[in-house]
């Protein structure tokens, strides 16, 4: 009687809550629980509401009770993980109790909250085997590209995981609202093992990719994913991607003569200012368009006179344009003529694992007096050149007013605000007779001097004195 009595209440409980199986789970409700006539199994969903139509707490979303045909009953976990749907069986219910069901699926929903997967058994060593792509990309986002830059993470995401990808919040100009024509390889190969990963599968991903710089962008990416698990024992497996070869990509040198360097430097320390038109003579509306005029050319003056600023720091400090956007004026020790530089890859000394956190160089008195006047035009933001809509936030680009100093005569159509470096490096290295090690160190090579022979343009002026001077020894007159 009493099977039947909670039979009918679960039943009519079920019709109530328009088909679903969702009702309280009791452990009495557990031992008298059946199958429906007709059905392999049914399963019944922990929900708040009691057979007898009560309200009960203590009920936790994704536990069910699985009732087959035959009478066999166990526990449940229905989850969703990385976008997929999965059920997992905790186990039956002789073994375990309603209230430790309810355990261990709280337990497994902490584990899902923290990104982890809950039946991943990272002690099996039978896992190495069945360890999907997807696993794999999620793990070593999780354990070394979430620690890197946010351009390199969106990178990844690009080429290896789509589902990490970040939608642009607002549109921009700069092509980031731009659907890719590929397909990213965590979703090509998302479900297979990694251990059957070949080169073929490599060499078909790669096929998609028209452009030589994504073909070598997506081949070193999933090339890491694989070096990395390898490492990591994860995958016992020669890398796939070896066999595949990198395209050769071809480069236009942005080459600059002594001329044009002296050019550009003239420009930027002595900014082109174009003469504002006289309104104090005129009336009506001549004087009103007029002072539009005047209005636009103070404007285009400012950001000709803040960019050129902003390059002559670039020039004399040899820094790049990312060090320069998060300096602030904090950063700088105008009497002692110091930048502590805080945006920079650090300079290695030892072999220690660790780090300053930011390193001083010498500037010359041009910079400090550079800086003085952004911080006359800037008083309230601590960024030396913030954002013109929130001093907050740095300068992100210098678009107008780069578009006008190209248009000058003789500026180069190719220039570049990074070239501003190469120029001062090869300058040092050519000119000056300044040791590689002391360029090196400064520009944050670490050390490496063949990092800082790239940056070298490799001027030809200086070099003329040696074949005149072979020209002399030889009796040969110019």
């Amino acid at each position: 009687m009493l099977s039947k009595y909670f039979t009918f209440h679960v039943t009519n409980a079920i019709k109530k809550l328009h088909g679903l199986a969702k009702i309280y789970l009791t452990d009495l409700l557990v031992s008298n629980a059946v199958c429906p006539p007709k059905k392999d199994q049914e399963i019944f969903w922990d929900y708040p509401v009691a057979a007898d139509g009560q309200i009960r707490n203590g009920s936790i979303s994704g536990l069910g009770l699985r009732v087959t045909e035959l009478g066999n009953k166990s526990f449940i976990h229905a989850y969703r993980f990385n976008g997929k749907r999965y059920r997992k069986v905790l186990g039956s219910t002789v073994v375990l109790s309603v209230s430790s069901a309810r355990m261990a699926v709280a337990q497994r929903e902490r584990q899902l909250e923290a990104g982890e997967n809950p039946d991943l058994d990272d002690n099996d060593p039978r896992r190495a085997h069945l360890l999907t792509v997807r696993e794999a990309i999620d793990r070593y986002f999780e354990s070394h590209i979430s620690q890197l830059s946010p351009t390199y993470q969106g990178s990844y995401a690009t080429f290896v995981a789509g589902w990490l990808r970040k939608a642009p919040k607002t549109k921009t100009r700069r092509g980031h609202n731009i659907r890719k024509p590929y397909v990213d390889f965590g979703t090509l190969s998302a479900d297979r093992p990694l251990s059957s990963i070949k080169p073929l599968d490599i060499e078909r991903y790669q096929k998609q990719f028209a452009s030589a710089y994504s073909h070598n962008s997506g081949l070193a990416r999933v090339s890491a994913l694989f070096s990395w698990a390898i490492r990591m024992q994860m995958a016992d497996m020669r890398n796939p991607c070896h066999p595949i070869r990198p395209r050769k990509v071809v480069r236009r040198r942005r080459d600059y003569t002594t001329e044009e360097i002296k050019l550009i430097a003239s420009l930027i320390f002595n900014p082109v200012i174009e003469v504002a038109p006289a309104i104090e003579h005129m009336s009506g509306a001549q004087k009103r368009d007029m002072a539009l005029t005047r209005a636009r050319a103070v404007a285009a003056n400012e950001q000709m006179a803040e960019l050129c600023r902003y390059m002559g720091i670039l020039f004399l400090t040899m820094a790049r344009p990312s060090d320069l956007n998060s300096a602030e004026f904090g950063h700088f020790d105008l009497q002692k003529l110091v930048w502590h530089k805080h945006n920079t890859k650090g300079i290695k000394l030892s072999r220690s694992i660790y780090e300053y956190a930011y390193r001083s160089v010498p500037i010359h008195p041009k910079v400090a007096e550079m800086v003085r006047t952004q911080r006359r035009c800037w008083p309230d933001s601590a960024l030396v050149f913030p954002s013109e809509r929130d001093p907050t936030r740095p300068r992100d680009n210098f678009r107008k007013g780069l578009a006008r100093f190209k248009a000058l005569p003789g500026v180069p159509a190719h220039f570049q605000l990074y070239d501003l470096k190469r120029i001062a490096i090869s300058l040092m290295l050519a000119g000056e007779g300044v040791s590689h090690e002391a360029v090196s160190h400064y520009v944050d090579h670490k050390g490496n001097l063949e990092t800082t022979a790239i940056y070298d343009l490799g001027l030809v002026d200086p070099l003329r004195p040696v074949t005149e001077k072979l020209g002399h020894l030889l009796g040969l007159s110019s």
